[in-house]
């Protein structure tokens, strides 16, 4: 049976995980978590920030590691890491505190098949993806450990089912619209880039081993 990876992998694009992550914050700041709420941005910009850096030093500065496969950091496996599991949490403590715990799980899983889709549809090279499921990993953990897990269960049945349907109703538009493309163009733009470094990862059929070939070119004016 075939596997969609290139459909497993939309599920990772910041301008789907974005909105569903601004949607954790909003979930805790109505149950009183403020600080919390703000730890969870915080942390979660934070871990951004590395990606960002990392994607910053090879696309510009051609900077990498050929030995292992290192060039291109994986924000979607970043992002899947460290939203999903908090997603889920955050919804299952919307019943219990025994159905957070399995979406905590859920989420993990989410990311880990999330990781598995960027490895096999060749989107990024194992050090990529293990590197950006890692740092996401992080910084759920950072907000999910013991000391951190306060998430009481607050009945809220309209602000519940409105949650549950903006999710869904966000997903798909959302998800289409490519936001970061966009922004990250015109960042280009801004600080007047005019070379960027990329990579395209591919498989030698006779040893069955990855292959990256790098690509230098010019941006259009």
């Amino acid at each position: 049976m075939h596997i969609p990876w290139s459909l497993v992998a939309r599920f990772g694009e910041a301008s789907f995980l974005v909105p569903l992550a601004a949607f954790v914050a909003l979930r805790l700041t109505f149950q009183g978590l403020w600080r919390q709420a703000f730890y969870w941005i915080f942390t979660l910009c934070a871990g951004a920030a590395v990606i960002v850096a990392g994607k910053l030093a090879f696309e510009f500065g051609g900077w990498s590691i050929p030995a292992a496969n290192l060039y291109s950091i994986s924000g979607h496996a970043m992002l899947t890491a460290s939203v999903y599991p908090m997603l889920l949490t955050v919804l299952g403590s919307i019943w219990s505190e025994r159905t957070a715990r399995i979406g905590m799980k859920a989420g993990i899983s989410v990311a880990m098949l999330a990781a598995t889709a960027l490895i096999a549809g060749h989107y990024h090279t194992v050090a990529e993806t293990l590197i950006g499921t890692g740092v996401g990993f992080v910084v759920a953990w950072a907000n999910l450990r013991p000391s951190c897990r306060h998430m009481p269960v607050v009945p809220a049945p309209t602000l519940n089912r409105f949650m549950l349907g903006m999710v869904l109703v966000v997903m798909v538009p959302v998800s289409i619209y490519p936001v970061r493309v966009r922004l990250w163009s015109q960042g280009l733009d801004w600080i007047g880039v005019t070379e960027r470094y990329s990579r395209k990862i591919g498989i030698d059929p006779v040893s069955g081993r990855t292959v990256v070939t790098i690509i230098q070119g010019r941006l259009r004016s």
